[in-house]
């Protein structure tokens, strides 16, 4: 579970024998601060982004696998995904009756699996606080390691030891592995805020004091929200449910076929939503998907190929404009011609195109040109998808490179920029006009 409280002022004990007590909020350097996060023994609140989760499975050492966030979960949406090895879903955790119930149905339905024969997945329990969402992605890469064809990853040479190593721990030994896991643990405290992991020292350390007091509650108890990530995965011909908070993985249902899992999981996920108010709506949905985009071309590449087809169509089309002025009246309706500056375009030509073009150009058949233009148009069309495809991960790299950003911490910088606009004479009378229309 990840606890998030209201913004508030921490009282810091000025007691010079508490260890600990008290904090610096001065900037640190980038060293500085890498180095306080990775000798940091907890684990740090995390951002619930796709990005995040993708550079955690590459850092940690997952090939071929990123994390992408579902705003729909209809089938179309579903068969428009790579192969999906797992699902993730963030939602507000609450340990009312109706959760008692939803278990009860779930424990249920799971009886059948120890007279089934199905073999249960490798299932951690979430022992460290704020890790459930690196306990939810190692769920979900660990057991798809063990898939056969195309559902199989690869999670790297640290990912197996850990695996070989706890192949006959129960899940609560597996938990407490992982809380050891100092690997892991660094790489998910990179993308932590520094000011947020000072803050938790201090915090944890109040409360101990208040635990010597006999006062085993916190004063800011009412601002707390707890959140929890918990993941579906497809192992042994069935759907199951991997929640760390509970004691073991539960069976939602058995499959048909691999590409059909995940419409056995969503219907469990919309029931969880459907209990919360309509106000509510800090919900979270991603997927752990197949990565190929290293076997693709650049997009540069391929936004010039796909120029290239347009500037050969469109001298199909003005080649039969000069020898068959009525041409597009056979042509099917709602046909549109290719818009481009062919002049100005000529320079993106390879020299095999340049070619094609002279070539068509001195094409006077009429039915000769028609099926190149039938060509041209099915490889115009498979150009453009392509493209798409490139553009989508394009756009998975540019949230690598936000991701990678997160591990920065920006308080120097603010700091200093907030310093040099006050030592301006107008950021200043804006500064004071601003606080006089506040008050």
């Amino acid at each position: 579970m990840t606890k998030k409280r209201s913004r508030h002022r921490l009282e810091v004990s000025e007691d010079p024998n508490v260890q600990g007590a008290e904090i610096d909020y001065l900037p640190l350097s980038p060293q500085a601060v890498l180095r306080q996060k990775l000798e940091y023994k907890g684990w740090g609140t995390i951002e619930s982004d796709p990005s995040i989760f993708t550079n955690i499975l590459k850092d940690v050492g997952v090939k071929g696998a990123k994390v992408v966030e579902m705003y729909s979960m209809d089938t179309d949406s579903l068969h428009a995904l790579p192969p999906i090895f797992g699902l993730i879903f963030l939602f507000k955790w609450t340990s009312d009756e109706e959760d008692q119930k939803t278990t009860k149905q779930l424990k249920k339905s799971n009886e059948n699996t120890e007279h089934g024969g199905l073999q249960k997945p490798w299932f951690a329990n979430q022992v460290p606080d704020n890790a459930c969402a690196s306990v939810a992605l190692l769920n979900i890469v660990l057991n798809a390691s063990s898939n056969g064809g195309e559902s199989r990853l690869e999670i790297g040479e640290h990912l197996q030891q850990f695996r070989e190593f706890t192949e006959s721990f129960n899940p609560t030994a597996r938990g407490m592995a992982l809380t050891n896991f100092d690997l892991l643990r660094q790489i998910h405290n990179q993308y932590a805020q520094a000011s947020e992991l000072r803050e938790e020292c201090v915090r944890l350390h109040l409360h101990a004091k208040r635990a010597k007091r006999k006062r085993s509650t916190y004063e800011d108890e009412e601002d707390e929200e707890t959140f929890h990530f918990i993941a579906y995965v497809p192992v042994s011909g069935a759907v199951w449910q991997l929640d760390g908070l509970r004691n073991d993985p539960v069976k939602v249902g058995e499959m048909e076929d691999i590409c059909s899992w995940p419409g056995l999981a969503l219907p469990y996920i919309q029931e969880r939503i459907s209990k919360y108010s309509m106000d509510e709506i800090r919900f979270n949905l991603m997927a752990v998907v197949r990565d190929d985009q290293s076997e693709e071309q650049s997009i540069d590449e391929s936004e010039r190929a796909l120029k290239a087809a347009e500037i050969v169509l469109q001298t199909v089309e003005r080649q039969l404009d000069m020898i068959a002025p009525e041409w597009e009246e056979i042509m099917p309706p709602g046909r549109h011609r290719v818009a481009i500056d062919i002049k100005s375009d000529l320079v993106m030509l390879l020299p095999n195109d340049r070619a094609e073009v002279r070539q068509i150009r001195e094409e006077d058949s009429v039915d000769a040109l028609i099926d190149i233009l039938h060509a041209k148009e099915e490889n115009l069309a498979i150009l453009r998808s392509q493209v798409s495809q490139r553009e989508s991960s394009h756009a998975c790299s540019f949230d690598s490179t936000y991701a990678s950003r997160r591990k920065h911490d920006y308080t120097k910088f603010l700091r200093q920029l907030i310093v040099k606009c006050l030592q301006d004479d107008e950021n200043k009378m804006l500064l004071k006009a601003a606080c006089k229309s506040r008050c």
